[in-house]
Order: structure tokens, then C-alpha cells, then sequence
């Protein structure tokens, strides 16, 4: 049995065995989690703080595609979000994905048999232990040794109740993940565990819940029958497996297995941590295969030792020896654009001192360090293609942590760097900069809880024209990082909320530009987390004067709405909060109901009549209803100019337009109550349409305009049959 880790297909950028630590207090105030349980709901089972995570030690399987570029250039942030977001909507696991997960795992015959014989009998088994132990790759395992037609991940969004009964696909090993240790099973999920075994007969399939003890035990007493306490093998063991497995085969082998330094870090270790330290060190022994001047094993091994302290040690020792700014930028250039020819390397150094307001002083003839000296003080080597590459596992990346940590009032400044290097330089340098920069600030959030170099980063990249998609790859790898997601999202809402500002470094407002970047990965987001993104493009849209941040959340509920099997989803949230009792969500519906209803099709109809027919949608109806019992604004304002401009070209739409219009007047479909104050607003928006002025002349907008009016006043039951005052343009 291995661990809950993926497997590492590159030479690491960096390994990382930092613990998180404890949550510390945010840059700015946290809203509320999201919290829809509220809002009706069909389901039944589990109700949490939010969505059902991977393992708090940072080492959850995911189903990304690992696509890398070439030497330590990183992993393609935008394939690995689109994989994740798949595994999370509850796509089938890819089979070679499944092979890789699995290509190091420790068969545990007695546990594969104990949880065998519960599926059988019950059809649902509960794999429970603490975090890293192997529970996610256990249910793989499992399933995959069933031969399952199809394995995939229940999906749920924050605090909803799982209705076990929905899943409807046949001979499919579905996972249900709550190793996020803030889960919350509430009383009777034991219960309904029991109860969806006839369920899952029928459709011939089985279900594997994974999750903390600790969270299990609060309901263990409703299907004591269905757990197994999953006992991981030991560290060491894990240890050897990944090495001996290896292909090619590890140098020195035997050495690595017997080595002590490593040994005693595994003594009492999880599983994941034992991968940690196999990975470590294929990727310094692949480093190593590299240069031309391979390094003796003993100076491997302390790389390795080095590189799970983030080598802040010898960081530390380095930056204490060597106080020219000239020598920490060439340091810093290096680690930021690893495996780049030397000649950009040297001139980015440059224009870094410039960035960071300390310009190098020019040199006259050969005064001070040239490049071959310059790499050699800072540890780096100069190979014979004549790039400078760092040959120490994770050593680039602790190099920048490094200066993050050290030098916060420089972050901006360095932040900006990056952005026009990724800007400048040729595609196969600059693209894989900006990829290798968001995994480490991905993993720098995740290790401090701090959102400050997200942000920063986020910004500037979002400001630029070329990076702006890479703004947007960074915001969606950090709020779908199993461990970073829920705080990620959270702090998402609160720059939603934040008033506009055009000052980049504003830490009490939020950039438009990033509030543009952020719609377009709420957009991204939203097939998985439909709720959650409609949530947050509601408040971007409330809480902007931007034409621009308007037009950005417009489009990703566009994107949203176009997405399959979508819209029906978005009917149903929004219809659950037109009529919810708080007004935070009856104001979110508002304002994401106007920008659908603002939008048109190519042929300039509305896209809530796309669909045709001679009655309005029920589901329409009530979205009206719901903003009429609002304020004017603007958003009003466009929606029902776009819906009459729409009425007026197309002699078809026009009855539809008409008739809902004044529905929209009465408080429900049931409840034929005229109410006064939704005529007023329509009436109002009626005439910001089209105004009525003295002496003016007949035209097809006014007769339109009229006709609503007119339409609008004979619904209101004390109205007389005769409307002597109806205001005529004849």
C-alpha cells in the first residue's frame, strides 16, 4: 500500500515536506464561508464548512496530467487546472492516470480482502486514517482490481448534502473524498450510507468513502459495519518500493537504501513523506546524471537533506558571505529563468538591480566578476550548451522563497520583473518562466497561508496584455489546490467585495485587473464549483464602477451558461436564492440574473428567449420578479433596454417580451397580488428606454413603449376600464 502522493514524472523544481502552518490572521478580513445550506437543497448525508479536499499535509492525489517542459522548467499550469477541475467535476479517471497513481503501490493482501468483502456485502465501505496514509489509492486500488467500467469522484460543492441515490451511473466504482479534516459528517450520514446499498445493486455499482478518523468517529456508531481503519505500511517500506521500481535504475542504490541521514526522517514517518524523499532524490541523482562534474554520493545525500529544509540553511549562510547586490540579483535571475542561456541570464540580472532601485555600477575593462565567476559564486553551473542551471534538488525555487521571505517591501517590484521578462523573452523561455513562478507561489500559499505573493503576482501578471491568461492559470491552481482551495476561494470573496481601485499595490481595494483576471477564472471554476462562482461574480458585479470588470463578469456567466449541462444548474441555484430569506443571496441572484438577462445572441435576441416559445420560462418569470423587488441601477437599466431593443426588431419576440413584462408584476404565479412598487420600477425603466417629451412625434418606440405601459396599468385590477390618462405620443 503507498500513500496518498502522485507519483513524480520530472526532474522536481523543487520537493517540498514543509508543514503548514497553523492558519495565521489574513492580509484582509475573511467573509463567511460560503454557506448554501440554507438554500433548499435535495440532498441528504453530509453537510460541511466547504468541499471535500485532499490531505492537509499537502500530499493528496490528484488527477492532473502532468505535462513538463524540459529541465526543471515546470509543469503546464493550465493542463494540470483543466485536469483537476475534470477529476473534481466527477469525470472517469483516465486509465493511464490510473497506472501512474498506482505504479508504486504496496498491495496490502489482507486489507485488499477485508475491504473485498465489505463492498460485497454492503456495497459501500468507509476507509478511514489520518492524513498521507494511502486512503485515496487504496479505493483506486480497489476498484481497479474489480475491473470497474468506469471510476470516478462524487461531486459535491461546500456544505451541500450528497444524495447518494443521484448517482445514477452503472458498474462504476464511484469515491466519495472527505479527507479534508474541517469535514463535518452531521447525524443520520451513517444511516444514509446504509440505505444506498440497494440503490447501488441495482445499478451495479459500489462506493468507497474516504476519510479522517477523526471525522468518522462522530457518526461511526450508524455503520460501524462499513468501516475499515485503513493501517499504512511503514515508511521505509513505501521508501524502498519507490526506489527499487524506479526505471532506469537509481544510481547507487544501495547506498541510498542504507543511508542514515535519510533513514532516521522516516522512522515514525506517513507514507507521503516517504515519497517525498524518494522523489528528492531521483530528481537530484537526475540532476546529478546531467553535469559534466557529477557530484561524490556523500555531497547527494546532504543535497537531499538540504532540500527538506528548503535549504534555508545554507540560503542563510550564502546571503551572510555574500552582501553584493550584484551577486544576490545574479543569484535571484538564475533561480527565476533555471536552465537559461547565460547571456539573458546576465542582462536579466541587470534589469533586476534597475527593478529593485539598486542599478549595478557599470564596470570599466575586466573590473569584477565576469559571468563564468559569477555562476561559480553562486553555486550554479555553466554547461557546455552554455545555460546556467542549479544542479540541487528544489534549490532555484528556495532561492526565490528565499527573497520573498526576505524582502517583502521588494515583492512588487520583483513581481513586475518577472512579468516583463515572461513578456520579452522568446516564447520558450518567457511561457515556462511564468509556469514555474505560479507553482511556486501556488506551493509558497499553501506552506505560509498567505495570500500576499498570490496576490501580487496575480496582479501585475493581470495588468500585463501577454500574461493575463497566466493570471488567470494561477488563480484557478490555487482555488482548486487540495489543500489551499478553501481559503483560497474565501479570500476570492473578499476581493470580490473590495471597491475598485487602479493602484496595482492598493492592499485596502482590489485592482480592476485583478477583478477582471478573477472573473475569468471564476469562469474556469464554475463547472465545478457552480455555486461558489456565481457567488463571487455577483459581488464583482455589485461592487465595481469598471466598464471593463462588468464586461469580465458578464462574459464568465456567458461561459458559464454556455458550458454543458450547466444552465440547468444555474436555474436551479438562482431560482433557490430569488426567494431565499437572506438578502445576500436574493441580491447575488439579482445582479446574475441582470447579466443574463443583458445578454444576446448573435442576432441580437435575448439569450433567457433563445430558446423560443410563446409564453416566458417560469424560471424567468421568477428572475424578474426577483430584481424588480430591487433597486434601479444600471444593470436594470441595460437589461430591459436590451429585451425592448430586442422586441422592437423582432415582431416574434415581441408578444413574449410583452407578456413578461406584466407577469412580472404580480408576486408569483400563484399569487396574483399586483404589487405597486414592481410597476413603478418597470415603469421607470420603461420610460428610461424611451422618454416621453412634450410634442413629440409617433414612432415605433414610443407606440412600443406605450403598449407596455398600457399593458402594465390594465393589469393592476383597480385600475378603471378606461385609462383616460395613459400618456399618447398621437
Amino acid at each position: 500500500m503507498t500513500n496518498d502522493a502522485q507519483p513524480s514524472e520530472q526532474i522536481l523544481a523543487g520537493a517540498r515536506n514543509d508543514t503548514p502552518p497553523a492558519e495565521g490572521t489574513p492580509e484582509s478580513p475573511l467573509p463567511d464561508s460560503d454557506d448554501f445550506s440554507h438554500a433548499p437543497d435535495d440532498g441528504a448525508g453530509v453537510e460541511a464548512d466547504d468541499e471535500a479536499v485532499a490531505d492537509s499535509d499537502g500530499h493528496g492525489t490528484d488527477a492532473a496530467v502532468v505535462q513538463t517542459v524540459p529541465h526543471n522548467k515546470g509543469t503546464v499550469i493550465g493542463v494540470q487546472n483543466i485536469s483537476e477541475i475534470h477529476r473534481l467535476r466527477g469525470t472517469p479517471l483516465p486509465k493511464d492516470w490510473l497506472n501512474r497513481q498506482l505504479q508504486f503501490y504496496i498491495p496490502r493482501d489482507e486489507a485488499t480482502k477485508a475491504i473485498d468483502e465489505l463492498l460485497d456485502a454492503h456495497r459501500v465501505v468507509v476507509i478511514h486514517a489520518q492524513a498521507g496514509t494511502g486512503r485515496y489509492t487504496t479505493a483506486l486500488h480497489v476498484f481497479t482490481s474489480r475491473n470497474m467500467k468506469a471510476i470516478r469522484q462524487v461531486r459535491r460543492e461546500p456544505n451541500e448534502k450528497v444524495d447518494l441515490e443521484g448517482l445514477q451511473d452503472e458498474d462504476t466504482g464511484w469515491i466519495l473524498d472527505l479527507r479534508d479534516e474541517e469535514e463535518t459528517l452531521r447525524t443520520g450520514f451513517g444511516l444514509h450510507l446504509r440505505e444506498v446499498e440497494s440503490h447501488l445493486r441495482t445499478t451495479r455499482s459500489f462506493l468507497v468513502l474516504v476519510t479522517h478518523t477523526d471525522t468518522w468517529t462522530r457518526v461511526a456508531d450508524e455503520a460501524a459495519e462499513l468501516a475499515h481503519p485503513l493501517a499504512p505500511p511503514a515508511a521505509l517500506e513505501v521508501f524502498r518500493a519507490r526506489l527499487t521500481r524506479r526505471e532506469p535504475c537509481i544510481d547507487d542504490l544501495s547506498n541510498w537504501l542504507g543511508e542514515e541521514k535519510i533513514n532516521k526522517h522516516l522512522s515514525g514517518a506517513v507514507p507521503a513523506e516517504a515519497v517525498y524523499w524518494a522523489d528528492t532524490i531521483e530528481a537530484a541523482v537526475a540532476l546529478n546524471r546531467s553535469t559534466t562534474d557529477p557530484k561524490p554520493f556523500h555531497e547527494l545525500v546532504e543535497f537531499v537533506v538540504q532540500s527538506a529544509q528548503n535549504w534555508r540553511r545554507k540560503l542563510c549562510e550564502w546571503h551572510t558571505n555574500n552582501t553584493d547586490s550584484a551577486h544576490r540579483n545574479y543569484l535571484l535571475a538564475a533561480a527565476v529563468l533555471d536552465g537559461a542561456p547565460v547571456e539573458t541570464v546576465y542582462e536579466a540580472h541587470s534589469t533586476l538591480g534597475t527593478a529593485l532601485d539598486d542599478t549595478p555600477q557599470p564596470t570599466k575593462g575586466q573590473q569584477g566578476p565576469g559571468i563564468i565567476q559569477l555562476t561559480d559564486i553562486i553555486g550554479a553551473e555553466l554547461g557546455a550548451d552554455d545555460r546556467i542551471r542549479f544542479l540541487k534538488p528544489g534549490y532555484a525555487e528556495a532561492a526565490v522563497e528565499y527573497f520573498w521571505v526576505d524582502r517583502p517591501h521588494h515583492v512588487a517590484d520583483f513581481t513586475r520583473w518577472t512579468a516583463e521578462q515572461a513578456t520579452t523573452l522568446p516564447r520558450d523561455l518567457g511561457i515556462p518562466l511564468a509556469d514555474r513562478v505560479t507553482q511556486w507561489a501556488t506551493r509558497y500559499t499553501l506552506t505560509k497561508q498567505s495570500f500576499t505573493i498570490l496576490r501580487t503576482i496575480a496582479t501585475h501578471w493581470a495588468g500585463t496584455q501577454h500574461l493575463r491568461g497566466h493570471a488567470q492559470d494561477l488563480l484557478v491552481a490555487a482555488a482548486v489546490d487540495p489543500t489551499t482551495g478553501k481559503r483560497t476561494r474565501e479570500q476570492y470573496l473578499a476581493w470580490a467585495k473590495d471597491p475598485d481601485t487602479a493602484d496595482l499595490t492598493d492592499r485596502k481595494h482590489t485592482p480592476t485587473v485583478l477583478k477582471q483576471a478573477l472573473a475569468g477564472a471564476l469562469a474556469q471554476l464554475g463547472s465545478v464549483y457552480p455555486k461558489i462562482a456565481l457567488k463571487r461574480l455577483s459581488e464583482l458585479a455589485a461592487n465595481t464602477t469598471d466598464p471593463d470588470v462588468t464586461d469580465a463578469v458578464g462574459d464568465a456567466l456567458m461561459d458559464l451558461w454556455d458550458q454543458q449541462g450547466l444552465q440547468e444548474t444555474i436555474r436551479t441555484t438562482l431560482t433557490s436564492w430569488f426567494n431565499a430569506s437572506q438578502h445576500h443571496y436574493t441580491d447575488a441572484a439579482r445582479r446574475a440574473f441582470l447579466h443574463l438577462a443583458g445578454r444576446t445572441t448573435p442576432d441580437g435576441a435575448p439569450v433567457l428567449l433563445a430558446e423560443g416559445g410563446t409564453k416566458p420560462a417560469p424560471w424567468t418569470l421568477s428572475g424578474w420578479r426577483c430584481v424588480l423587488d430591487g433597486k434601479l441601477s444600471r444593470n436594470l437599466q441595460d437589461a430591459v433596454n436590451t429585451w425592448l431593443d430586442a422586441a422592437l426588431i423582432d415582431l416574434d419576440l415581441r408578444p413574449v417580451v410583452l407578456q413578461t413584462f406584466t407577469e412580472a408584476v404580480f408576486r408569483s404565479e400563484d399569487d396574483r397580488t399586483y404589487l405597486a412598487p414592481r410597476f413603478l420600477l418597470l415603469n421607470h425603466a420603461v420610460y428610461g428606454w424611451e422618454p416621453a417629451h412634450a410634442g413629440q412625434q409617433p414612432t415605433e418606440r414610443t407606440y412600443l413603449r406605450d403598449s407596455i405601459v398600457t399593458a402594465l396599468r390594465e393589469a393592476d385590477p383597480t385600475t378603471p376600464a378606461l385609462l383616460h390618462h395613459v400618456p399618447t405620443t398621437a
